[in-house]
């Protein structure tokens, strides 16, 4: 087994406490694993890598992180598109100021979770394939519902890294879901229709019809979307999951996303429960060009919130016992 340690320097303050806090809520966070100044999660890089990043800083700061590259022979590409890789995740060479100056400039109400959550930076998923995967299994169900079927595909795809005694799990990939099928799907929890969206992309993938490939870029990425929502079953709100969480487009809005109505509506719109994907576009027009960049700040505070409540109740039923 090999192993290498990068130093990974953020352009700009990087809060890498608000990005493990993130992950720790996200219910997209199903392979990650996070502990109290870093996480650690299987890439499909090469024969596959297991990467740590850690810091000791979690405040802002310009300090460098660690990143440690772990697998059964690594070789100086594999080191280079890794950690390439990762610096992608996680917005590294992205300098963040600028762009919280131009959203609390321009909407007061997010501006207050800018101000909160200086140094945070968006946090992609480990492909375009995964964000899928999990956009589509997550369509109109619960956040509990949804992680559930998302753990089922991971452990019945049987998918993952070894690092000596250490199997390090991964999203199922094309060729599983195709030998597994739409009914196998279905038994996960998918419904037909998502069931056989996930295996048509699949399908199209493994045939070389379709390309999700992390490191696709302009117009081939606009290809790639374009051309997955032909697919049934797959609308706008997928597209703009995959283009921000698997590609890290930063001006895509899922302007059907419930929960993003749901939050933007109760800090701007206090007598509206929850608003229109027309009424959240036309008011995300404020934050352009980092419409993506701002979601991410409000599914940080959405998910804040959640666990507050979770919290909240769970002190309240103590009490009456």
């Amino acid at each position: 087994m090999a192993q290498q340690t990068v130093s990974l320097s953020p352009r700009g303050p990087y809060g890498f406490g608000l990005v493990l806090a993130y992950l720790r809520s996200s219910p997209s966070a199903i392979v990650e694993r996070v502990s109290e100044n870093g996480f650690q999660r299987a890439l499909v890089i090469g024969p596959g890598v297991v990467v740590s990043v850690h810091r000791q800083v979690l405040l802002p700061s310009t300090d460098p992180l660690t990143l440690t590259i772990t697998a059964e022979r690594l070789t100086s590409s594999l080191i280079e598109a890794t950690t390439a890789h990762v610096r992608r995740l996680l917005c590294l060479d992205v300098d963040g100021h600028p762009i919280e100056g131009h959203l609390a400039r321009h909407d007061p109400a997010l501006g207050t979770y800018v101000q909160q959550y200086r140094g945070f930076r968006p946090v992609l998923l480990g492909s375009p394939w995964e964000a899928l995967l999990w956009a589509v299994s997550g369509q109109l169900v619960s956040v509990e519902q949804a992680r559930g079927i998302k753990q089922r595909l991971v452990q019945q795809g049987q998918r993952a890294v070894q690092v000596a005694d250490t199997r390090w799990p991964l999203p199922p990939d094309p060729t599983w879901v195709l030998q597994s099928g739409v009914d196998t799907l279905r038994i996960l929890g998918l419904s037909r229709t998502k069931a056989q969206a996930i295996y048509t992309v699949a399908d199209a993938v493994t045939q070389g019809t379709l390309d999700l490939s992390p490191g696709l870029a302009g117009a081939r990425v606009a290809s790639a979307l374009d051309q997955l929502e032909t697919i049934p079953g797959i609308g706008p709100w997928t597209r703009a999951m995959v283009a921000l969480r698997g590609y890290g487009q930063l001006d895509v809005i899922p302007d059907g996303d419930a929960g993003l109505q749901t939050i933007v509506a109760r800090h701007s719109f206090p007598t509206t429960e929850r608003l229109t994907a027309q009424a959240l576009r036309a008011h995300a027009a404020r934050w352009a060009p980092y419409r993506g960049w701002a979601t991410y700040l409000w599914w940080l505070q959405l998910q804040a919130e959640a666990l507050a409540r979770r919290a909240n109740a769970a002190y309240e039923r103590g009490h009456r016992q």
